[in-house]
């Protein structure tokens, strides 16, 4: 009788990496690599082996995931664990003292997942029922998260806010939940020739005490507000683009109007960080010395442009905390013992309140003449602007 053939994993043997958070990985699911260079690039780095003493995460598929309709209402009888109120859910199927297994419920655009995690071996044991381009990306997502919260655990703070650079240089934007921060980044990007950093979620370091430090973005899907596409040389390219998060195209955007400005008004694109950069030609900083702060204000009610020099700390420096930190705080319990680096955390976050800083208070018509608003608003931060 001939021997089954074995395909060898994909990923067997490498080492997935951002700053000093590593993760082991090894693969049998195909195409995992791919989609780790294309979502997570150039914020991650995979390199063949290992790496000593890091988790390791084994990556398997199973035909014992309860995937039925029956299967499902049972296990939602038991414990879950609720990262945020729209999800992901997990299932608490087993919780010991050196072992945890959740089941991740399957979201809209993943399948389902169970996660093993054994504290003592620091290892991590992901299952999953197919290979479908869903659930490899359900995958990935998991895999960022280990290493975003090993980062997070050795003391690096995790800033809501997003970031351009020019020349090594970064502005950081920072504010609330559709002040405008991603949608100066986008613009910023596309109409006045900076590099992207990051959409959303920043984090900040430095190696030693004499080192500057460093803002990186994160790999997360880019929400790109209609409204910033009105007028916008690309918008027509995202309206034929084929996008992961949607099942064809994205097809006609509508025409926004002041209610888009909104929460419940504002309408949003969303795409990884590759089909960003294929659509608009930008390029991306992978990790940038931040020069200064900008505090948006979008304002529908606003004609023009206000720019303002803040004096003191702003209270929008503070690191994210509770809901917001749910993709990096290690509630598996499976990483390395070890001391949070909160004097660096403390002397980053010093560094950053240092920097010049200016409000801005802007309305929709920024849009038709960006890179002069642009200007306007970096030279409040003495910081070189224009288009290269």
């Amino acid at each position: 009788m001939t021997a089954p053939v074995t395909t060898p994993p994909v990923c067997a043997e490498a080492t997935l990496s951002c700053w000093f958070g590593r993760i082991n990985v090894e693969s049998e699911v195909p195409g995992l690599d791919d989609v780790i260079a294309a979502v997570l690039a150039p914020y991650f780095t995979l390199t063949p082996g290992h790496t000593l003493g890091a988790v390791t995460v084994r990556i398997t598929r199973s035909a014992r995931l309860p995937v039925s309709s029956s299967d499902l209402e049972a296990v939602r009888r038991t414990p879950q664990l609720w990262l945020n109120e729209d999800g992901p859910r997990f299932v608490l199927l087993d919780h010991g003292h050196d072992r945890m297994v959740l089941l991740r419920d399957a979201e809209e655009d993943s399948g389902p997942m169970l996660v093993t995690a054994s504290r003592p071996a620091g290892h991590v044991h992901l299952e999953v029922y197919d290979e479908r381009p869903q659930t490899v990306r359900a995958l990935v997502r998991y895999l960022a998260f280990l290493v975003g919260a090993q980062l997070h655990h050795g003391g690096v703070p995790v800033l809501h806010g997003s970031a351009v650079a020019r020349h090594g240089e970064s502005v950081i934007m920072l504010g609330a939940t559709n002040s405008g921060k991603s949608t100066l980044a986008f613009l910023a990007t596309t109409l006045a020739g900076w590099d992207f950093v990051s959409d959303d979620t920043l984090m900040v370091w430095r190696d030693h005490a004499s080192a500057p430090p460093r803002v990186s973005g994160w790999p997360r899907r880019l929400g790109i507000s209609v409204g910033s596409l009105v007028g916008h040389p690309a918008r027509a390219r995202f309206e034929q683009a084929t996008l992961r998060r949607y099942d064809g195209p994205v097809g006609p955007l509508p025409t926004p109007g002041a209610s888009s400005w909104t929460r419940e008004g504002r309408v949003r694109v969303y795409c990884d960080l590759d089909e960003f950069t294929a659509i608009t030609g930008a390029t991306v900083d992978q990790e940038s010395r931040p020069r200064g702060i900008l505090l948006p204000q979008a304002d529908p009610t606003v004609r023009g442009w206000r720019v303002e020099p803040v004096d003191g700390v702003p209270p929008e420096l503070a690191p994210v905390a509770g809901r917001n930190l749910r993709h990096f705080v290690d509630y598996l319990g499976v990483l390395p013992s070890s001391v949070a680096d909160t004097v660096t955390r403390d002397a980053v976050l010093a560094g950053l309140a240092a920097l010049p800083c200016a409000r801005v208070r802007y309305g929709p018509d920024v849009n038709d003449d960006f890179p002069r608003f642009w200007a306007d608003a970096t030279a409040a931060l003495a910081t070189p602007a224009g288009v290269r």
